[in-house]
């Protein structure tokens, strides 16, 4: 009886754990069911190829197969659907006949055409299907890490087989920064990638199989090939002048390049380069604005700006390993964080302990979510799997906030259980590239991590304090593994961490500096954040401080009547919303930059490259002005290049000033000039002729019309452009207020 009777408790207590169990299991699935934030998704290298290759003509559409031109799906340029490696057109094949399409395009790479893509080409053949192959040639098997063609495939090699094929209708087209031996392909035709968009326009209208060869090296390789000294580095780099830009965006739809960033100021929302990640692949300067230099010899700062003396720092306490310690790592693709896991599994074997190590880092590119799944355990046996479950985390190392704060990662993790150290850095997503007003919801995600959390989670921006005492935020990740080891998220010695990046062999002495100010930044975060922005100029913050911020520029810009002009408009306004989208509207059409300005503008760019960059650099300047510029095939003027001699000539215009807006202003006859006087006037007639009309119901409507001029920015013909579709939203909100507010629209939403 007595043995019965403890059978029953032992089952009582087994039902009770496993209930308890249970619970513990939904508590950490709720973040599961939760809708995410915000989202990393993978995006193209910046200076990746199929930025240029994956763009098509108006009306035309294309396939994707297995490859990393996959991601052009996600990026609006009119390509959809995939097929299996090696299918690449042969759903074309059948569908074709049930389409009223005559023909598409569809996107190959070099290494599926070398394992099984030539195959369909001649399977399209076959059936005389009317289509395009674009094959890039991009010497690498990009998504699977880099690896070189089987057979050493080349470009040439690959024109001679699909013309042995009977392909008959065949061209190349490639970056003019490749080293590119035209003799090569024979009588194939040779073309530019700047004329990609004429010959895709021509093949669309060939019947049968035509093929187009697209030669452009991954920039992810070029970048591993510069380091190695196996690839030409050149000596130029793009800068961008945020004083001339106008946060128009057009550079990011020209070069889709997740290099340009955000840079915000108080007249809006600039670009700026980032230099620790750009490629050089400069199709950028093809955005139609003045802002970009390019420059010669010039070096990134890598001395730090500040020099910060690390004190002794306490030896955390280590966690004991219960069964297994699981460390889950997240970050951006392409910023080292797989260096992470890596070091971390080095360590644990240095330690003579059992790590099992696995890395979802989907698929090659830069820009995409990073997980990492790390189990450290006394002994090998005693791990069973590597991938760490739903609430089993116990550290989090997060190197990026979106990552971080998504439902996949905070499903993983428990409160109670899970520690975690984040780098808090607002890194851009690659969305940035199409919409000029997208904005992270950081106080959304940071408050989904603390509330996850509660008080066992730390942030402080890696990113910013890695440029500030190292030269460059790649080393934000190892700062971020630093923290984490100093709150006792790791059960590793100091000893073997060290000995494990020293190992690595990867910028040591930079690599273990980083660690130490991880450490450092955790324990003392105030002096850490004076650290990162000691020189930070502050923007105005309350309306009087901006209205006043807005009258001195344009005494700068033009003179004190112009100033007086604006803010007799601004001063009249007593409603605080209602002056504050005035304030804004009204200064951004009074302050056009015409030639003058832009000149004035442009004699700082050497003080200003002098801040980022060591040396003294050749500055060239990317200008279409009127007249001198011929008109590109896209019927916008091109660009010319004009050398630091320009920089006079500056001098010169900037003091021309006051003929701005008079007669004798020889730039104030273009359709442009014309265009931003007579806007000017309009908003000053509406604002005379809505402001009347206020009230509760037309308040939303007559604010949006007061800040419509910041949506007409850019130069030129994107500018011109935008206009356009501001003069319709203006057509749509003056209905709005001139029927009381009753109509509906999205002015007034």
């Amino acid at each position: 009886a007595e043995q019965l009777g403890g059978i029953f408790i032992d089952a009582a207590r087994t039902t009770d754990g496993i209930k308890a169990g249970m619970e513990a299991l939904d508590t950490a699935r709720r973040a599961d069911n939760a809708e995410d934030i915000a989202a990393r998704v993978p995006y193209f290298c910046s200076g990746c190829p199929h930025n240029s290759s994956t763009k098509l003509p108006e009306g035309s559409r294309a396939y994707a197969g297995i490859g990393c031109h996959y991601m052009v799906q996600w990026m609006d340029r009119e390509t959809t659907g995939f097929t299996h490696m090696g299918g690449e057109g042969a759903n074309w094949i059948g569908e074709s006949k049930f389409s009223t399409r005559d023909h598409v395009f569809q996107n190959l790479g070099d290494g599926t055409y070398n394992h099984s893509g030539n195959l369909a080409i001649r399977a399209a053949i076959a059936a005389k299907t009317n289509i395009t192959y674009k094959i890039l040639y991009n010497d690498a098997v990009a998504m699977t890490g880099g690896q070189h063609n089987e057979g050493d495939l080349d470009a040439p090699r690959i024109v001679a087989e699909v013309k042995a094929m009977g392909v008959k209708n065949i061209a190349v087209v490639y970056d003019e920064k490749e080293d590119v031996d035209e003799k090569a392909f024979g009588d194939v035709p040779m073309y530019e990638r700047a004329d990609l968009q004429t010959v895709q326009e021509n093949f669309a209208k060939h019947k049968g199989v035509s093929v187009i060869v697209y030669i452009q090296t991954c920039a992810a390789e070029k970048r591993r090939r510069r380091k190695r000294g196996l690839f030409p580095d050149p000596d130029k780099r793009v800068f961008i002048n945020t004083d001339v830009c106008e946060g128009c965006g057009d550079c990011g739809v020209q070069s889709n390049c997740v290099s340009i960033v955000p840079e915000e100021t108080e007249l809006g929302r600039k670009r700026a380069i980032d230099q620790s990640s750009c490629n050089k692949d400069f199709s950028c300067v093809k955005g139609f604005c003045p802002s970009f230099v390019t420059l010669e010899g010039a070096k990134i700062r890598k001395d730090p700006t500040t020099e910060v003396k690390i004190p002794d720092l306490p030896m955390p306490t280590l966690p004991v390993i219960n069964g297994t310690h699981n460390v889950v790592i997240t970050g951006v693709g392409g910023t080292g964080v797989v260096t992470i896991g890596a070091v971390l599994a080095q360590a644990a074997q240095i330690d003579g302990k059992g790590a099992g190590m696995m890395e979802m880092a989907g698929l090659a590119q830069k820009g995409g979510a990073v997980h990492i799944h790390c189990r450290i355990a006394n002994r090998p046996e005693d791990i069973s799997a590597i991938r760490v479950a739903t609430g089993e985390a116990d550290a989090l190392i997060g190197g990026d906030l979106v990552v971080s704060a998504g439902t996949k990662t905070l499903g993983l993790t428990r409160a109670g259980r899970t520690g975690a150290v984040v780098n808090s850095h607002q890194i851009i997503t690659g969305e940035f590239t199409r919409d000029t007003e997208f904005q992270m919801p950081y106080d959304r995600l940071t408050l989904a991590l603390e509330a996850r959390l509660k008080d066992d989670v730390a942030l402080f921006d890696a990113s910013d304090l890695a440029k500030a005492t190292l030269g460059d935020s790649i080393y934000s990740n190892m700062m971020i593994f630093g923290a984490a080891w100093q709150q006792g998220l790791i059960p590793l010695s100091l000893d073997s961490l060290q000995q494990a990046i020293t190992l690595n062999g990867a910028a040591v002495e930079r690599n273990l500096r980083a660690f130490e100010l991880g450490r450092w930044a955790v324990l003392h975060p105030e002096d850490a954040k004076r650290v990162m922005t000691p020189n930070v100029v502050a923007l105005p913050k309350t309306l009087d401080e901006r209205i006043a911020f807005r009258k001195d520029h344009l005494i700068a810009y033009q003179g004190k009547r112009l100033a007086k002009r604006y803010g007799t408009m601004v001063d009249s306004i007593t409603d605080a919303r209602l002056k504050e989208a005035v304030a804004l509207g009204y200064h951004k059409l009074l302050y056009y930059k015409d030639e003058y300005e832009v000149a004035r503008l442009l004699k700082s760019t050497r003080a200003k490259v002098a801040e980022a960059f060591e040396g003294d650099p050749k500055l060239t300047f990317n200008l279409a002005p009127p007249i001198l510029s011929k008109t590109g095939a896209d019927g916008r003027p091109m660009k010319r290049t004009f050398g630091a001699w320009m920089e006079g000539p500056f001098n010169m215009l900037a003091r021309m000033k006051f003929l701005r807006g008079t007669p004798f202003d020889p730039f104030g006859r273009t359709e442009e000039r014309r265009m931003e006087r007579s806007l000017i006037t309009q908003y000053e007639a509406d604002m005379k002729d809505v402001l009347p009309k206020l009230t509760d119901a037309t308040h939303d409507a007559i604010v949006a019309l007061a800040e419509l001029p910041l949506q007409i920015r850019g130069f030129g013909p994107v500018k011109q452009s935008n206009e356009a579709k501001a003069a319709k939203r203006r057509e749509e909100l003056l209905a709005v207020i001139r029927s009381g507010g009753t109509q509906t629209s999205r002015a007034a939403e």
